[in-house]
């Protein structure tokens, strides 16, 4: 691994990666780590500068031309993947060899390789944490944009495009290039998974050289900065030829108001420093200040101890149907009374600001968070449920802001309320549903395991099945979310 690192350092020096002498880059059981010297580092340093030019994005790869980009989700990580399996392919023959041979040599153990065939065999320890994983978030982002297995998207793709593609490269550009097998493009898939950067508007999804190095904690002391407003065509941060079909107003480029110049900005993206970092430690990136363990997951093949962003969500219509579904008489044209949108925007969802069991979510998410906390977001869709079958649509929003202030005030133990109407019964109602919803998700959760059952399952896969554990762990924390929640809504409140 040592010979590895410097063949990567000597390609960032002639590539003019410029790293702080301070930062060192060490073999680590992932692949690659940075740690810090003898040195202590002080704030907002800029460690690591990388040109542009050094990163691999599909508009920079030597197949760019055959190679359909796209600026976001699973579509730009296939594209991304392509354009680093042909680069993986070329070998000593690509530009970013140096780089290239630096990482992992086989596949990032994700989950959702767990059940592929290799070699006519498949992994007994990754069938079995499949199969605890099914009804949790982790098994949400497993599923494709069309709801399909990503492993089914992920095989399409393959056959319908990587195949013909690097096929035509071969034959135009790269002779002799050696077709590609399955296995290889999930290799190159899960290095895109877990080590790729959306940087710009430009590049889009890109692998970022000694960026990815860098391994993920919450308490991190680095993150990188880009300028993500460039412009899509060319990827100038300042003005361009393509800035005449657009508005005087776009925001890729800066005048500089004393001669109408363009500012010189510097074409790098910086891992800055955002906390003072410690003598002799290692130093953490962050892959998303939100990010749960079920994402961490599925995403990157690990989860934390503790993840203060873990939560159960919802989609919309799943919510809808869980609520008809309790209903005497179903009304799936209008659950709500009165769309969606109108619902929400007209609800003032700071009278829960101080709330112990309500939260205002970062997202328009219908979820519990780790706290047990239900957003203001899935109690509306529950009371306004409620609300539809007693009042005329129109009552509708005033009864259920009416409900969240009377909720309050019961919270406050605001012995002046009436709790003998109305309102009351409502509330009583709404946490019900709130207990019922908790019970329906768990059905779903560890095969009828209790979490004393789960835990000593847990205590014997800790060395024998490290996916087995791994998912044991989700299914545990989802379990405990979900108790907690019940637990603060048991008893009408």
């Amino acid at each position: 691994m040592e010979h590895k690192i410097t063949t990567l350092l000597n390609w960032c020096t002639i590539n003019d990666i410029q790293i702080d002498k301070r930062l060192r880059v060490v073999p680590d059981v992932t692949g690659l780590a940075v740690h810090s010297d003898s040195t202590l580092i002080e704030t907002s340093q800029t460690l690591v500068k990388i040109p542009k030019t050094a990163v691999l994005s599909v508009k920079s790869c030597s197949a760019s031309q055959f190679i359909e980009s796209s600026p976001y989700g699973l579509e730009a990580q296939l594209a991304l993947s392509l354009a680093l399996l042909i680069e993986l392919q070329r070998g000593t023959s690509s530009r970013w060899y140096g780089y290239l041979q630096s990482l992992p040599e086989t596949m990032v153990d994700l989950p959702v390789f767990w059940d592929l065939e290799i070699g006519g065999r498949t992994l007994e320890d990754g069938m079995e944490a499949l199969k605890w994983l099914r009804g949790t978030e982790v098994q949400k982002l497993l599923a494709g944009p069309d709801g399909n297995p990503l492993i089914e998207s992920i095989r399409n793709y393959f056959n319908e495009i990587v195949v013909p593609t690097t096929a035509r490269f071969s034959i135009k550009i790269a002779a002799g290039l050696v077709q590609p097998t399955f296995y290889q493009f999930c290799r190159a898939f899960s290095l895109v998974s877990s080590r790729a950067f959306l940087v710009d508007a430009y590049h889009g999804l890109s692998m970022v050289p000694i960026a990815d190095a860098f391994n993920h904690s919450d308490d991190h002391r680095v993150h990188l900065e880009t300028e993500y407003e460039v412009c899509p065509e060319c990827g100038s941060l300042q003005q361009c030829p393509h800035d005449q079909s657009i508005e005087l107003s776009s925001n890729h480029f800066t005048p500089n108001n004393s001669n109408d110049k363009p500012i010189q900005v510097d074409d790098t993206y910086d891992m800055v420093s955002n906390a003072t970092i410690s003598p002799h430690s290692e130093v953490f990136n962050t892959y998303g200040e939100t990010t749960s363990n079920a994402q961490l997951l599925a995403r990157y093949g690990f989860s934390l101890d503790v993840n203060e962003n873990d939560s159960i969500s919802w989609d919309f219509d799943d919510l809808i149907n869980f609520l008809e579904a309790g209903s005497q008489a179903r009304d799936l044209s209008a659950p709500l009374g009165l769309p969606w949108n109108i619902l929400s925007d007209s609800f003032d969802e700071d009278i829960f600001s101080e709330s112990e069991l309500l939260f205002k979510p970062s997202d328009a998410a219908f979820c519990i968070n780790c706290e047990g906390k239900i957003s203001w977001q899935l109690w509306l869709v529950i009371v306004s449920h409620k609300c539809a079958r007693l009042v005329p649509a129109n009552q509708v929003a005033a009864l259920s802001s009416e409900l969240g202030r009377y909720h309050i005030s019961r919270e406050k133990e605001d012995f002046e309320t009436d709790i003998s109407g109305m309102n009351n019964s409502l509330s009583q109602e709404i946490a019900y549903t709130v207990v019922e919803l908790c019970q329906h998700y768990k059905v779903q959760l560890g095969a009828g395991k209790d979490q004393e059952s789960l835990g000593n399952l847990l205590d014997e896969q800790a060395l024998s099945q490290p996916r087995t554990r791994l998912a044991l762990l989700q299914v545990i924390t989802e379990f405990s979310i979900v108790d907690s929640c019940e637990a603060s809504w048991q008893g009408g409140e």
